[in-house]
């Protein structure tokens, strides 16, 4: 009686060239658990992916999606029979304009912990008030894809990842929690939780919203300076006509990318 096959898993990264989908590939490759798992990769530019990755074509389990997110048929079969999807598209700047099966898939979508009522609470009003429009643009397009698909449970189930500031520094250590964020998280520390929770390795049971953090940011005060740079320069974005044009101007002269 010949033997049945074991269904493989199979999941989807959307985003893997930005500087959290990049983590989380190379953790994911790094994970032994990688090899039993089916990983459909999503990007616009696959020169870019390449060049990141030099020898991501040499994975036997990983497949290619590149092109515009405006493809619904590319979209349609990057995500075809995936159990886990894993999205870190968006944007990171206040700038006018951005917008960014039978078993039901679980989606795990890069959120931000401002949303997240639980951790808000523990907020200053006016610092809460101050970050929510020192974001607000990007916010706006996250608020609107978090509503719609948490209106469709029948579809996917959502997870949302919910950090608080984002910082370029080595890691220290994933916290995971759905009481609490802590003021930051690295990229790195931010694609280890992504990982635990796409692989198993760490439960997030039923719940919607989950922190994720650094556990070096349980010492607040290092990023008090780093939080309030962002903020300030995100209200200037706000309330400020041509501010953002300005500073860019100013960055391009001085041999300066963002």
């Amino acid at each position: 009686m010949p033997e049945s096959k074991v269904q493989r898993r199979r999941l989807a990264l959307l985003g893997a060239t930005g500087r959290t989908g990049r983590q989380i590939l190379h953790k994911l490759l790094q994970e032994p658990i990688a090899a039993e798992i089916d990983i459909h990769v999503y990007v616009r530019s696959r020169t870019k992916l390449e060049s990141l990755f030099p020898s991501i074509s040499s994975y036997p389990h990983l497949t290619i999606f590149h092109g515009s997110l405006n493809d619904k048929t590319l979209i349609r079969d990057c995500l075809a029979q995936v159990d886990t999807i894993i999205c870190t598209l968006g944007e990171n700047e206040n700038i006018p304009g951005i917008t960014s099966q039978k078993k039901t898939p679980r989606l795990l979508l890069l959120s931000s912990g401002t949303w997240n009522p639980r951790f808000a609470a523990t907020r200053p009003a006016l610092l809460d008030w101050m970050i929510r429009h020192a974001f607000a643009r990007p916010y706006d397009d996250l608020i609107k894809a978090q509503r719609m698909l948490c209106a469709a449970p029948s579809l996917v189930s959502v997870l949302l990842i919910q950090p608080n500031a984002l910082v370029e520094e080595a890691a220290s250590g994933s916290v995971i929690s759905t009481d609490f964020a802590h003021i930051a998280v690295s990229y790195e520390d931010l694609a280890e939780g992504f990982v635990q929770l796409a692989t198993g390795l760490k439960s997030a049971d039923d719940a919607v919203g989950i922190g994720v953090s650094s556990q070096r940011a349980e010492r607040p005060m290092l990023y008090v300076p780093f939080v309030l740079g962002k903020v300030l320069r995100g209200l200037l974005f706000q309330f400020v006509p041509g501010y953002w044009k300005a500073e860019y101007a100013v960055s391009r002269f001085l041999g300066r990318s963002h």
